[in-house]
Order: C-alpha cells, then sequence, then structure tokens
C-alpha cells in the first residue's frame, strides 16, 4: 500500500504558552430570532460537570473555579440527577439558613443539604427546543424567575436524559447585554428590554 502520508514540521513549543478556552460565548453573536439551540449548553459537546451531595461546600466551589463553570450537577452513586448547586448558591443565604436551623458550621454542611433538588427543577423537551427562537428561552427564563432551565430528551427504552441547560448569564453574555449576572433581578430586568416588554 502506497503511502501519501508526510511528516509534519515540529517545532519548540514557547514557554510562555498557555492553554486556549473554549468561547462559548460569542458577546453579541446571538439574535432573539436565532435556533435556540444556538445558545444552549448541549451535553453531548460539553461534558457536564458533577459532584456528589456528600461533598463539602469547599469542595464544591474549588471545583467550579478550577473548571470555570457557575453550576454542578449532583449526581447520587447510580450516576442519577439529584439536584443542581449554582455559585449563587454556594455565596447566597442558604448556607447561612441552614446553619442557623441547624446548629452547624459552614464546614459541616454538604452539598445535597442546600442544593436544589431535581424535583424541584424545571426543564424543557429537547423537540419544543429543536423549534424555538431563543427570544423563546429568553422569555420563558423570565416567567420561570430562574437562572437555569434544563432539556430533557429520551433516549434508550425512552429513558428520559439531561441534554442540556440553558441559563440566564450565558443568554445574556451571548445576545451582548453589559449586565452583572449575579444579579438575577437585574438580568431579568435587561432581558424584558431586549424582549420589548420595558
Amino acid at each position: 500500500m502506497p503511502s501519501n502520508y508526510q511528516e509534519l514540521e515540529i517545532k519548540p513549543l514557547q514557554s510562555a504558552s498557555v492553554l486556549c478556552e473554549p468561547n462559548f460565548f460569542p458577546k453579541g453573536e446571538v439574535s432573539l430570532e436565532d435556533p435556540a439551540t444556538k445558545v444552549m449548553t448541549d451535553l453531548k459537546s460539553v461534558a457536564a460537570i458533577t459532584i456528589s451531595p456528600s461533598s463539602s461546600l469547599s469542595d464544591a466551589t474549588d471545583r467550579m473555579i478550577k473548571t470555570k463553570v457557575k453550576l454542578l450537577f449532583v449526581t447520587d452513586p447510580n450516576e442519577q440527577l439529584a439536584g443542581l448547586i449554582t455559585y449563587s448558591d454556594l455565596q447566597g443565604e442558604r448556607p447561612i439558613l441552614f446553619q442557623q436551623h441547624n446548629g452547624v458550621q459552614r464546614s459541616e454542611i454538604t452539598v445535597g443539604d442546600i442544593m436544589t433538588r431535581s424535583a424541584q427543577l424545571d426543564a424543557i423537551d429537547w423537540s419544543v427546543v429543536e423549534r424555538a427562537k431563543v427570544g423563546d428561552i429568553a422569555m420563558t427564563l423570565k416567567k420561570l424567575n430562574r437562572q437555569h432551565a434544563l432539556v430533557v430528551d429520551k433516549g434508550y427504552e425512552d429513558t428520559p436524559y439531561i441534554r442540556g441547560i440553558f441559563s440566564t448569564s450565558q443568554l445574556s453574555k451571548m445576545l451582548g447585554i453589559q449586565i452583572d449576572t449575579t444579579e438575577v433581578a437585574q438580568t431579568f430586568v435587561e432581558l424584558e428590554r431586549v424582549l420589548g416588554l420595558k
């Protein structure tokens, strides 16, 4: 068999090299009329970052910082979704209220103690998302008054699985809205303005 391959040029790696970061949030490159899939984090393309319910809050914070995400999927030993925990949950009042109510130190609180349980989560069917526009997602998140909405699909033997996730912070970045995404209320004010509701 003839070889049509050739040796590629090799050069020394420069000492000042840094790691490339994925450009998931191209500012202002989407409009409300674009397909909703353009602003969804597709878990078929991007690995979900998970954590155990028994992990400490400091472990959750460290994992978010290291992986540069603001949300972790909480999974049980069977890899089923137990809930979600966000950076806002960790830095907000949930740990304080849990401490006061249970008389424990912050270091004793686990992810499972303050996460949003899966039964409390909202989801949109993938079949609906495939036909939706970015504006539909913005309107839905505003109506839910939530930072995130999951997308579910059906797999083998109709077993539901989490296909993706929408977040107000990603949506606002991709629409080019300049806001502090830690302020959920401000995010929704800006989304209302973009949607023409204000």
